[in-house]
């Protein structure tokens, strides 16, 4: 069996069972299952990465020691001989955003606050996948106390996006899409309060889904904004995304948003999904805002993407106007700061206000200065944008909007404001945002997935699917149609 990996000037090809670095989880679950693959090649190899790839890209903070995974894939190993397989997860290396707690091992949330905070139980999320089988690899980089787009730590270095190193991986959950997008780990678990799962995702080519509100339990993961956090996962297929999702799913008694939320059973997502097609799939593109101002070679690719679907049958609908759009981001604003200052309001005013970095002291401080009433009128205002996202639902009979990711593609470090078309300029936070939050506000289930990379850069472009709340099935089946209609991969190349 052989695999190919290209990192730019080499090309490593390993004739043994350890070369894995293009494997995607569905690939390796099947390889563990026919015996062509054992959990500690997965390891070992899975470690041989972050040792080579991570002191340029710093993708983790925290890498669990060798000698305790190996551990851990042998039994995984004894276990899947005897007969006891739990399924596409077991005996995988992944890794989890370092907001999210696993029992024993550092979670830092990005902060110097927490620097040295070991947590002495695990979240919902972290249990589900001991439950599967999942192998714990380490935990990922991030903006400080998931307050970031942008992959930007000023504790712990910046992660650095493999397709170009001199540019963002997007965040907050930057870590884990660079980790998952150069095969250090098959897939990351990670938080979404405005974009951070989906942002990066796209920036460096892979998937990002982001379930609907209340899908996934949050306990015991750092909290930034109640009313908007979202759990999800960066993954390198469809498919797997939806594999996760059906294992780290559904009801926990632990957070109230999951229990009351009465469409949360967990569906067999991998099975539903079926043979791919978008024939009759009804699809409409949000046009006002979403569309408006993006970099031409994002416009074009997104051009591309929707003519494609079209092609393949689909019934692409064209939505031209949008009540409130221009509310989207300071209601989004105006919930997300007072709610991450409330979280912080004992740490902002006691000494330990200096060990913040400033960007996120005034952020929160920021929160602080917010008026209820702002807060109040920005709940309700979100509610009847998510009222009217249902009636366009409703009355098209849709299945999905589509939207692209990201207005602009990944930015260099140094660009704090961008062009982002002939002479509209944003800050580079708000521009990498944009289109993302409103998902977030709404709570809508949303899945972004590569659809290819710009002409002069060779930079990853991604595009969102989103659908009703908890009809997860529907953005899976069009993402995973289109992932294998298209039939193309997208793998960085470092220089």
């Amino acid at each position: 069996m052989v695999y190919r990996h290209r990192i730019k000037n080499i090309c490593v090809v390993k004739e043994n069972s350890r070369s894995t670095v293009l494997l995607s989880l569905r690939e390796a679950s099947e390889s563990i299952r026919r015996g062509d693959l054992s959990p500690t090649d997965l390891v070992e190899s899975s470690v041989d990465k972050i040792n080579s790839l991570n002191p340029r890209l710093n993708a983790f903070i925290t890498v669990v020691e060798k000698e305790k995974l190996i551990k851990k894939a042998l039994v995984a190993e004894k276990e899947i001989k005897n007969g006891k397989y739990r399924g596409p997860s077991h005996g995988i290396p992944y890794s989890i955003k370092d907001i999210i707690y696993a029992k024993g091992i550092r979670c830092t949330s990005g902060s110097k606050i927490l620097a040295d905070y070991i947590p002495k139980s695990s979240a919902t999320v972290v249990k589900r996948m001991m439950d599967a089988g999942a192998i714990l690899v380490g935990t990922n980089n991030m903006n400080e106390f998931a307050s970031g787009i942008t992959g930007i730590n000023p504790f712990y270095g910046s992660s650095k996006n493999p397709w170009d190193t001199s540019r963002l991986s997007g965040g907050s959950s930057g870590g884990s899409a660079v980790a998952v997008a150069t095969g250090m780990v098959y897939f990351s678990l990670g938080t979404d309060t405005g974009g951070s799962v989906r942002v990066p995702a796209s920036l460096c080519g892979v998937v990002g889904l982001k379930p609907t509100y209340g899908k996934i339990s949050r306990h015991n993961i750092f909290p930034l904004s109640s009313t908007l956090d979202h759990v999800g996962c960066v993954t390198r297929s469809v498919w797997d995304a939806a594999a996760i999702l059906e294992c780290i799913g559904g009801r926990d008694l632990c957070d109230d948003a999951t229990v009351y939320n009465n469409n949360n059973d967990i569906q067999p997502f991998t099975k539903d999904m079926g043979e791919p097609s978008l024939k009759g799939k009804r699809i409409g593109v949000l046009k006002e805002y979403f569309c408006e101002h993006l970099h031409p070679e994002i416009a074009d690719l997104f051009h591309e993407f929707t003519e494609f679907l079209h092609s393949a049958g689909a019934k692409v609908f064209l939505i031209l106007k949008l009540s409130h759009s221009s509310r989207f981001y300071d209601s989004w604003r105006n919930i997300r700061l007072p709610e991450a200052a409330n979280v912080h309001r004992k740490w902002l005013k006691s000494t330990r206000a200096s060990e913040y970095s400033h960007e996120v002291r005034q952020m929160l401080v920021e929160g602080m200065k917010i008026p209820a009433v702002d807060y109040l009128l920005s709940i309700r205002i979100v509610k009847d944008i998510k009222n009217d996202l249902a009636a366009i639902f409703a009355a098209q009979d849709l299945d999905a909007f589509i939207v692209p990711t990201t207005i602009i593609p990944a930015p260099q470090f140094d660009e704090e404001t961008v062009v982002v078309c002939k002479d509209f300029v944003l800050e580079t936070r708000q521009s990498l945002l944009r289109n993302t939050i409103l998902f977030n506000s709404t709570g809508l289930p949303s899945i972004s997935i590569p659809i290819g990379l710009t002409k002069k850069d060779n930079l990853p472009v991604g595009a969102q699917i989103i659908g009703p709340p908890f009809q997860e099935e529907n953005i899976l089946s069009i993402a995973y149609s289109y992932e294998c209609i298209k039939s193309k991969k997208y793998v960085p190349q470092l220089d």
